[in-house]
């Protein structure tokens, strides 16, 4: 498991991890990698992409909430993204004002999300999609392809910033639901508390439930099933195309593609879509038809059922209980539902088939760039920054092709190597200084909080956050890239970084979940409670610590994974 340097020294990285500060005030700070969303080296063209509209996104809403947080500072070593946050630095009665107005704003952004969202936030974003939907870009002249690219990087700043302006009544929301909860009803838990939540049908469940689908149809044709069960998954496809009824799958194939495949498998969009790369879609599909398991769509309703047990149980304990009391229990009990679904929701709209908008956008100019013969192929344009391909696309006669291939074999070399967690100095004083809400913005950032840092060794036990109730036994299956994920086998325990929404069909595989990053509210944590799989979130070190084929068992209860 990592090991800390004491507050107030310098850390010392692996020899094999050479660190360089353009800035050497810069290695003053503590910095800590963002395993959450970016646990794999990043590319060039999202880091500089996301520094030109993350950033402005996430002004506007420090404006809107008046955070204690006032954003984040990233920098990028040997590929891998370090983050800092930014606080606020008043006097303390200035802190006090700003923390209390904060609450406000994020308090009654929570209790009108719904309304929010589908009278604003929504309509804007199928408004972007229309946007680059309806831009032809194949057709495009070089100029016009110029101006959609620009007027893209303004459209997603505004995405980003919905996508800010949404995170933390989502997250309050939750927090304070399962707060009042555990207060009301003395020795439950948070995990208790979002049963009263679970059971709701959300985009992130969809795509199992229709990849699920696209596997039953597959099994009722011994041609289109043998297919997929015997043919590797890059010949899937050609095999498919030679029978009338492969023919009418692969029809099926591509309207699931269109619905969910424009994402990648994480948050970095400078990797192959599921549309341009349908492997993915195909292992999945291995596996389900040779072990279905559960229908997603029968466990969502399982999950429903007990979700309203739960509720009910709840209002007959709250009967006789002051009325101002039971009205705020229903109305937290509602705001939070509303922001459970809508944590997930935001992600396909925004970062995943959002985003992917985007990656067409660069992956048309890049193919512009590799036919001119400035790159050597369209998908070296993610190793470029988005100033260096807007510079090219106006006009400079730069040859980028040896910087672009340099730097794509350096990402790969370094995705080899595991990188630390954490660069710089550890801080005297700890982030919760600022407050819960701030240490909730710093966790929702992806930047240091003291609650989130690894808990000490245990022999042949590792700690970290309860993220979904129950206790199961199973083979760790240590996996970190969806390319990889056709080693999961049903009843193995799916042991990994973090998990996003592509991931979502290996729940109705794994017999449970232990991830090194993440939370009660990370994606992870919460397709396991809807799947009912136990699962332990947070460990800072679990891919690491475990071992492939390892007997283990996942206590979602406790926190806790111990080696049997």
């Amino acid at each position: 498991m990592t090991k800390l340097a004491p507050a107030g020294t310098q850390i010392v990285p692996p020899a094999d991890f050479p660190v360089r500060w353009a800035d050497s005030a810069d290695a003053n700070y503590h910095w800590t990698r963002d395993r959450e969303h970016n646990p794999q080296p990043i590319t060039p063209m999202f880091s500089s992409f996301a520094a030109l509209t993350a950033g402005a996104g996430r002004a506007r809403t420090v404006e809107v909430y008046g955070e204690a947080i006032l954003g984040r500072r990233d920098l990028q070593f040997n590929g891998y993204n370090y983050s800092r946050v930014v606080p606020f630095t008043g006097t303390p009665a200035e802190m006090e004002a700003r923390i209390h107005f904060n609450r406000e704003q994020v308090g009654a952004a929570a209790f009108r999300l719904s309304k929010l969202w589908e009278q604003k936030w929504l309509p804007e974003l199928q408004s972007a999609w229309r946007f680059w939907q309806q831009f032809d870009l194949a057709g495009a002249s070089l100029d016009d392809l110029t101006a959609h690219l620009e007027e893209t990087i303004q459209r997603s700043t505004r995405v980003y910033e919905i996508h800010y302006l949404m995170g933390p009544p989502i997250w309050w929301a939750l927090d304070k639901f399962a707060k009042y909860y555990c207060d009301l009803f003395q020795g439950q838990s948070s995990l208790d508390a979002h049963r009263l939540l679970q059971g709701f049908d959300n985009q992130t469940l969809r795509i199992g439930q229709a990849l699920w689908r696209l596997s039953r149809l597959a099994a009722q044709n011994d041609a289109v099933r043998k297919a997929i069960q015997e043919f590797p998954a890059d010949e899937i496809e050609l095999s498919l195309r030679t029978t009338p009824a492969g023919q009418a799958f692969l029809s099926e194939l591509r309207a699931f593609q269109q619905g969910y495949g424009q994402r990648s498998d994480l948050w970095d969009w400078g990797y192959p879509s599921w549309s341009e790369n349908p492997a993915p879609i195909f292992h999945n599909l291995k596996q389900y038809l040779a072990s279905p398991g559960r229908d997603p769509a029968e466990m969502l309703r399982g999950a429903a059922a007990e979700r309203e047990q739960a509720i009910a149980a709840a209002r007959a304990r709250l009967a006789g209980y002051p009325r101002p009391i039971v009205e705020r229990f229903e109305k937290l009990l509602a705001a939070a539902q509303t922001a459970l679904v809508l944590s997930e929701d935001h992600t396909y709209w925004i970062d995943f088939n959002g985003f992917g908008w985007v990656r067409r956008v660069i992956l048309e100019c890049g193919r512009r760039m590799a036919a001119a013969e400035r790159l050597g192929q369209p998908e070296d344009v993610f190793y470029l920054s988005i100033g260096e391909l807007i510079g090219m696309m106006k006009g400079s006669r730069l040859d980028l092709r040896e910087k672009t291939a340099r730097r794509r074999m350096e990402i790969l070399h370094s995705s080899t190597f595991p990188a630390p967690d954490e660069l710089g100095t550890r801080p005297e004083r700890p982030l919760s200084i600022y407050s819960a809400d701030g240490l909730r913005m710093a966790r929702y950032l992806g930047c240091y909080v003291e609650e989130a840092l690894p808990q000490p060794e245990e022999a042949g036990r590792l700690r970290g956050q309860p993220g979904s109730a129950g206790k199961v036994r199973g083979r760790a299956r240590v996996i970190l890239t969806l390319a990889d994920a056709y080693r999961l086998q049903p009843g193995e325990i799916l042991v990994t970084t973090t998990t996003a929404p592509p991931w979502a069909p290996l729940f109705l595989i794994a017999a449970g979940l232990v991830t090194d990053a993440g939370g009660l509210l990370s994606h992870g944590a919460v397709v396991s409670r809807e799947y009912r799989i136990p699962a332990v979130v947070g460990t800072g070190s679990a891919t690491r610590a475990l071992s492939d084929g390892q007997l283990i068992e996942v206590d979602g209860d406790g926190g806790t994974v111990t080696i049997l």
